[in-house]
């Protein structure tokens, strides 16, 4: 497992973090690192500003530098290339509101509480707020801390991360499946955001609706555009705050863009970008061996809408790429660190699965690209990096390592991002998919440089155990637990086990498989 900055605490902070951030603010002193009252920004002009941007649902493969899927995707290739990028990325728990929760406070989804979707039942069904799940007032999220920091503070988009409350608002996703999805959040549960631009979970992609920070309730704006067209708008009018409309000039910003394409459903795309696939369709774009194009799909999903999720992917390319041009154009590329991914991916019909929350590689890999001109060297690497990962590693590299409170279960990768060592790297990544109010039950497993374990927990059957070799079997397609099961039982003891202790985490193999121990590696 080798966890690093958790399993140290704050014995490496104050030694290691200021090796990592010195390419970043200029310098640390021994008396600022000793004493984390004193910003190591203090003798700086401006601490610098971040730029997140992530849409929902973008599997890893999507990404055209990859060379997998046949995706156009050229403002993210142009990207990477002036970047960090890690290309092993995942998200630990691939869905919506557990990898936001991961995102938010660098908790894995035991402790975070967002173990599952935010979303409100009807008579007869449950939701996610009958557990509790949604984001926490008390949580401590990298937004609050960076607000503290003097930071004007923008959020565009998706959240997903509260429960509806009734009167629910009317609406697409309301109800939806028996549940209530979307609904606004109040200003005293924005976590730091002043600038409020942002819905629920809301999937009409062509007709979205936003709260904004004069907004009522049940008054929300209806916008007849596509959503991240109309989200990069807003974005680029933030970034260039004109009259100080948006923002204080005077304060560094941070700003979130979080796209809910190319998320279901996938018809909900301009013409322009399925016209940019012309003469191809989802059969001949679609081509991973493990598709399974002869299953039945419910409505709306499956790889037959592959054509539509690779238009929509290009759609959300080309806005990305304005905002980035924008920054560019008002010459704040130097002062901005900018980071993108994704929620988690898509399986598209990859091993007969529709979308997420299942372990294959085209559901748990995301993109995960970092960059700061005259900061950060570009290159790739294969770093085992898990989603909550991001709030300290982007702490680091602000230059404020010492900021990461011990509630975080996540690692900061700063020296990883700046210079590619000094870090001490994972020998895995933890995968988590919890039942709702299930949380000792459900898949727990292990993602290797190599292999990808999960283990099935249900109540009054014998565990089920499903290992990949992914270097063998790439697309996944063999189970080889069976035959392999000396391997499964160091997985578990090597790996899992201790992934389960440090995220406490109930969830136990109680039947570990009885035989003899052999290396992996």
């Amino acid at each position: 497992m080798s966890l690093t900055r958790r399993n140290l605490l704050k014995g490496i902070a104050a030694s290691g973090a200021v090796a990592a951030t010195t390419a970043a603010t200029g310098g640390i002193t021994s008396s600022q690192a000793a004493n984390p009252t004193v910003s190591p920004h203090d003798n700086i002009e401006k601490k610098p500003n971040l730029l997140i941007i992530f849409p929902d649902e973008m599997r890893a493969q999507a990404q055209g530098f990859m060379g997998q899927d046949a995706t156009m995707t050229p403002n993210i290739d142009k990207f990477a290339k002036q970047s960090v990028v890690f290309r092993q990325a995942v998200a630990n728990y691939p869905l919506c509101t557990p990898f936001r929760g991961m995102l938010m406070t660098g908790q894995y989804p035991y402790r975070s509480g967002l173990q599952g979707n935010s979303h409100a039942g009807m008579p007869g069904a449950f939701g996610g707020g009958d557990f509790g799940i949604e984001l926490k007032k008390s949580a401590i999220t990298w937004s609050d801390l960076l607000k503290k920091q003097g930071y004007s503070m923008g959020y565009i988009g998706k959240w997903h991360m509260d429960v509806p409350e009734a009167p629910y608002i009317p609406g697409y996703n309301n109800p939806m499946e028996n549940r209530y999805w979307n609904d606004w959040t109040p200003p005293e549960k924005r976590h730091g955001f002043d600038f409020w631009y942002s819905y629920g979970t809301y999937d009409l992609h062509m007709a979205p609706i936003y709260w904004t920070n004069d907004t009522p309730r049940d008054k929300p704006i209806t916008i007849n555009q596509w959503s991240p067209e109309h989200e990069a708008d807003i974005a680029i009018k933030y970034l260039r705050n004109e009259n100080g409309k948006y923002r204080d000039n005077n304060k560094p910003f941070t700003l979130v863009v979080s796209m809910n394409p190319p998320h279901s459903p996938y018809d909900q795309v301009p013409q322009k970008y399925l016209d940019r696939f012309k003469g191809k369709n989802s059969e001949t774009l679609n081509t991973r061996p493990n598709v399974k194009w002869d299953k039945e799909y419910q409505e709306g999903y499956g790889p037959k809408y592959f054509k539509e999720y690779m238009a929509m992917v290009n759609g959300v390319d080309e806005q990305f790429g304005r905002i980035i041009d924008e920054l560019e154009r008002l010459k704040l590329s130097e002062d901005t660190l900018v980071v993108f991914f994704s929620d988690h991916g898509c399986c598209m019909g990859s091993n007969g699965h529709p979308t997420k929350n299942v372990h294959y590689e085209e559901s748990m890999r995301v993109p995960m690209i970092f960059r700061w001109p005259g900061k950060i060297a570009p290159r790739q690497d294969d770093i085992l990096f898990s989603a909550p990962d991001i709030y300290p590693t982007i702490l680091g590299l602000l230059g404020m390592d010492y900021l990461i409170p011990d509630t975080v279960e996540g690692t900061n990768f700063a020296k990883t991002v700046l210079i590619g060592k000094g870090d001490k790297r994972p020998t895995s990544q933890l995968y988590i998919f919890m039942p709702y109010g299930g949380q000792s039950y459900g898949r727990r497993g292990v993602r290797t440089d190599r292999y990808t374990l999960v283990v099935d927990r249900k109540v009054g059957k014998p565990l089920n155990y499903v290992l990949h070799d992914n270097k063998n079997d790439p697309y996944q397609m063999k189970n080889i637990a069976e035959e392999n099961m000396a391997l499964v039982n160091q997985l578990i003891k090597a790996e899992l086990l201790p992934w389960l202790e440090h995220t406490g985490d109930p969830w136990r193999p109680t039947e570990v498989p009885v035989s003899a121990m052999k290396s992996y590696t």
